[in-house]
């Protein structure tokens, strides 16, 4: 069977550093990793891969500039790990949303041929975002589960663990959780809750060879798959908003009844 996995990169967010008296977003290193859900989505293809014949290819989440910082290495990092292929693509900069990225994917699927399952993260980190995957089995007219923590593929059918919440307002006792099993047939889309696995290290040898070897990841014109003037973005970038600084408290001191005097004196001030 063949598996398409999909990953994306985030700035790490130890390099970044928000002022808010400023309004600004300082990046003091710029160091990007896989999104963590992304990372869940690639081990879990890569178990599948552990139990049978699998073939696992990496696309990327994003349209970046071949020369961007990063562009390619979550790519290496996926057959650094255990993938078969990669493929990045290229022939445009400029920013495309989850919606145009819905149809280079599914061209990129088209193209690789034969493809059971696609796996990608349930959510972004930088965003929260969760529409890939859902607009990507539109599009692919497939079937969709989405927020898995385990997938198991069984003859044409995936078998996947879903987290199952409970509700006062569904008349459930305790609101505590669960897990569902939930059976889908392949071809399918599954995304992967952030967290659900632990991923494996990446193997040395093959870290070291992936780098050495600057043809490792296929470059794809995204022109030859699709018409780049419909990769329209529907999002409106509204700029950054941060909020008021917080105001530094005041310590009460005294007895327990002066401090709630004294609290009691200080919220009326406040309310006015």
């Amino acid at each position: 069977m063949k598996i398409a996995v999909i990953l994306g990169r985030v700035l790490n967010p130890a390099g970044i550093v928000v002022n808010r008296r400023r309004g600004r977003i300082f990046v003091n290193r710029e160091e990007y990793v896989m999104q963590p859900a992304d990372r869940c989505a690639l081990e879990a293809a890569l178990q599948i891969k552990d139990g049978s014949e699998a073939e696992v290819i990496a696309l990327p989440r994003d349209l970046l500039p071949g020369d961007a910082v990063g562009s390619a290495d979550v790519l290496r990092r996926a057959l650094s790990m255990g993938a078969d292929r990669a493929v990045n693509f290229t022939g445009r900069a400029s920013d495309v949303d989850d919606a145009g990225m819905t149809h280079v994917l599914a061209a990129a699927v088209e193209r690789l041929g034969g493809v059971d399952l696609v796996l990608t993260g349930a959510t972004t980190w930088d965003t929260g975002q969760s529409q890939l995957g859902p607009r990507l089995a539109e599009v692919l007219d497939w079937p969709q589960v989405v927020d898995a923590w385990a997938v198991r593929v069984i003859d044409d059918r995936a078998e996947v663990v879903c987290q199952i919440l409970s509700s006062p307002v569904r008349g459930d006792r305790g609101g505590g959780s669960g897990y569902s099993i939930f059976e889908v047939d392949l071809p399918a889309v599954v995304t992967v809750h952030p967290g659900a696995l632990k991923s494996r290290y990446p193997d040395g040898v093959r870290l070291i060879n992936v780098y050495r070897d600057d043809g490792v990841v296929e470059q794809w014109d995204v022109a030859e798959m699709v018409d780049t003037g419909n990769l329209v973005p529907l999002l409106e970038k509204r700029g950054q908003d941060f909020p008021p600084q917080r105001e530094r408290g005041v310590q009460l001191e005294g007895t327990p009844q002066e401090m709630a005097k004294a609290l009691a004196g200080e919220l009326k001030k406040r309310i006015g």
